[in-house]
């Protein structure tokens, strides 16, 4: 087995995480290139390599976990789109679900977003199909191919198909992609049925129209990313995480750019997931902060947290995704004093440019890693020296920020970080108090690069007891890429009430499903003996809105196994929802699933060297550290993790420092490390 090479393009790094051919794991973290992140990721591969001194056909694979389309998405980058529905139905998009966000969301406050499509861009062609795929009209093909030619003198970039119940028959979609492809071959084509086979209009029309505006954009990404590997004489294949948790090939993620939004903290609970499971935790959550935000996620019994919607900017987008709450609050995010002297932090951030103050690049506002550096939190450097940090510039950022306050420099500096932390403290508790589980049950995984440094903090304010740091926090999205696997989604509306099920119909329509993940998988070149498909039914009571998804019995279905799949239902719900309808209520099948599993490589854990309790030999050095509780700085003992020894026990006040992270552990709290090396803290020593 050749190396499999991890790169994850953040905001302010992109992370390399490389293993070798002797299962040796190598790390690196480069400056991120925002401008042209391809640019950064060719300096991110092109440095690997150099530092595994190996040349390119050494290499099996490079997985990418990449920000590009989320970008996209935040910035509102988007390419000439137009929207070609049903007659009759040309405000869909506009009419949208009606709904006004917020618990106390108002009408009379509340201004609807702008469309993913204006309405002049949106066109209409005679069709109409019924909700069971009977042609009711047929598609007027002199029409059709009418508008196919107005779109390509009108210079339209890409274009969505999504005609009314196209997900029941979608042979209208099919002829029209074929006279767009005669009529416009250039532009970039999707149509809903291939998208989201699933009813409900809206969210069907969005998903597609969202994944049109992606398309253009990661493919000209990720064709910048084939030629610079071939610069580099690179023949490797590259796969892309999914916001699912799974990784596909680059060419099937330009087809469904829309499922790799969310890829970078998707990887990164993935990886946190497969740690956990090694680790003797599995009820965990994940608290990853990075320079410009947070990302936290909660694991279960090992299982990842999957939505069938994506909650992209003011998008909510019918896409499977790792269920995970982003906030605006990172190392770089910004105080700053809002009217009524209110101090905010975040969600604005400095960024990688010009970053910090304490970066020296001319930044002026004072950030959460400049009132670190000024509690002594953090040493004068980054990334093991590549980044020089200048304390005067973070001291008279903090102090500037205290004086409007009246506040000394080290009072404006616990301030910035007592509101971070309880801004970060309130995303923990959205994944899991507001969802009926208690912080208390769950171990806080700390990665990012500033994680670890706010960690204990976070679990003594949630009563969290145990927090964990990996091996490697600062490169969690590329851990999680070594140990993705091929995955894929495929789904068919077919509506049954369970007192009226027809068996053969339900057979069949699975059997559809499976040999279309299997034409996928073998698109992707994973041999018949490295898959797995895992059938699933999103299921509801009868009346109801929304559904949950169930896992469906292996095999052919009869009575015995959807008595299985409704007693599984109805546990679900009671857990979900705190109750259920059993014997009360009838429950339907709304869609059909099939997810398909193709196994790649794994990465295995690695042990570390053994040793006593006796941390000593791991002592680097000491520095004036701030602490909350003590209200003063203190002697803190530094250590260097790399030295540190399986077993090893240490009390705080203490800060492990390490290339990607600086571990902080406050007084009354104690350490230990475990085999894997991991930095295991028991908030409370007792």
């Amino acid at each position: 087995m050749g190396v499999r090479i991890g790169i994850d393009s953040g905001g302010t790094f992109t992370d390399v995480m490389a293993v070798g051919e002797k299962g040796h794991i190598h790390t690196l973290k480069v400056p991120s290139t925002p401008e042209d992140p391809a640019q950064g990721f060719e300096e991110a591969l092109r440095q690997m390599l150099e530092t595994l001194d190996i040349s390119p056909s050494q290499v099996d694979c490079v997985l990418h976990g990449t920000t590009v389309a989320i970008n996209a998405i935040l910035e509102r980058r988007f390419p000439t789109i137009a929207l070609i529905t049903t007659k009759g139905f040309r405000d869909l998009l506009e009419i949208a679900r009606q709904t006004v966000p917020g618990e106390r969301g108002s009408i009379y406050h509340w201004v609807k977003p702008p469309r993913v499509v204006p309405l002049e861009r949106v066109y209409e062609v005679t069709e109409r199909v019924s909700a069971t795929g009977e042609v009711i009209v047929p598609l007027h093909v002199d029409e059709a191919r009418a508008l196919a030619k107005r779109l390509r003198e009108e210079g339209i970039e890409s274009v969505a198909i999504s005609l009314i119940n196209s997900y029941a028959n979608s042979d209208h979609e099919e002829q029209l992609r074929e006279i767009l492809l005669e009529e416009h071959p250039s532009c970039f084509l999707c149509t809903s049925s291939e998208t989201l086979s699933e009813f409900r209009e809206y969210e069907r029309t969005l998903t597609t129209c969202m994944n049109a505006v992606l398309m253009p954009i990661l493919s000209s990404y990720l064709d910048s990313l084939g030629k610079r590997l071939q610069k580099l004489d690179g023949q490797y294949p590259l796969y892309v995480m999914k916001s699912a948790g799974g990784v596909v090939t680059a060419q099937r993620a330009i087809k469904q750019p829309v499922a790799t939004a969310l890829s970078g903290p998707s990887a990164a609970v993935l990886g946190m997931n497969w740690l956990g499971s090694h680790s003797g935790f599995e009820n965990l959550i994940t608290f990853d902060m990075g320079g410009t935000s947070t990302d936290v996620a909660l694991i279960e019994s090992g299982r990842l947290p999957i939505s069938p919607e994506a909650h992209l900017d003011i998008y909510d987008i019918r896409s499977p995704t790792v269920e995970v709450i982003s906030i605006g609050s990172g190392g770089g995010s910004i105080a700053g004093i809002s009217p009524g002297s209110r101090v905010t932090v975040g969600p604005r951030s400095a960024g990688a440019d010009p970053g910090p103050a304490c970066y020296g690049k001319g930044g002026q506002e004072p950030t959460v890693t400049d009132a670190n550096l000024v509690l002594g939190r953090i040493p004068p450097y980054l990334v093991g020296g590549d980044i020089q940090l200048d304390p005067k510039l973070a001291e008279a950022a903090v102090g500037q920020f205290g004086k409007a306050l009246e506040l000394t420099l080290v009072e404006a500096a616990e301030g910035i970080l007592e509101i971070a932390a309880f801004k970060m403290s309130d995303a923990i508790r959205q994944v899991s108090v507001r969802r009926g589980r208690d912080p208390h049950d769950f171990a806080l995984f700390a990665l990012g690069g500033a994680g670890p440094l706010h960690a204990c903090r976070l679990a003594h304010l949630l009563e969290i007891p145990t927090v964990v740091v990996p091996s490697y926090p600062g490169l969690g999205c590329a851990l999680g890429l070594l140990v993705a696997d091929v995955k894929d989604d495929f789904l068919i509306t077919d509506i049954y009430r369970e007192d009226h099920l027809d068996f053969e119909r339900l057979n069949r329509q699975f059997a559809t499903l499976e040999a279309r993940a299997n034409n996928s998988l073998d698109q992707q070149k994973i041999p018949p003996a490295q898959r797995k498909l895992q059938k699933g039914a999103d299921m509801r009571y009868k009346g109801m809105a929304s559904e949950l998804t169930i896992d469906v019995p292996d095999g052919p279905l009869g009575p015995t196994e959807a008595k299985e799949m409704l007693n599984r239902f109805h546990s679900s719900h009671q857990e979900s929802y705190g109750y259920s309808y059993q014997g009360q209520q009838l429950v339907e099948i709304v869609n059909l699933r099939v997810s398909s599993t193709g196994s790649l490589p794994h990465l295995e854990p690695q042990t570390i060297p053994e040793g006593d309790k006796d941390a000593s030999a791991a002592l680097a050095g000491q520095r004036r550290v701030y602490f909350e509780d003590v209200k003063d700085f203190v002697e803190c003992p530094i250590y260097d993790r790399s030295k540190l020894l399986s077993g090893n026990v240490l009390a705080g006040p203490a800060i492990v420092e390490q290339y990607d992270t600086n571990t902080l552990v406050y007084p009354d709290q104690q350490l230990h490390v475990d085999s894997l090396g991991n930095l295991v803290i028991s908030i409370d020593k007792e």
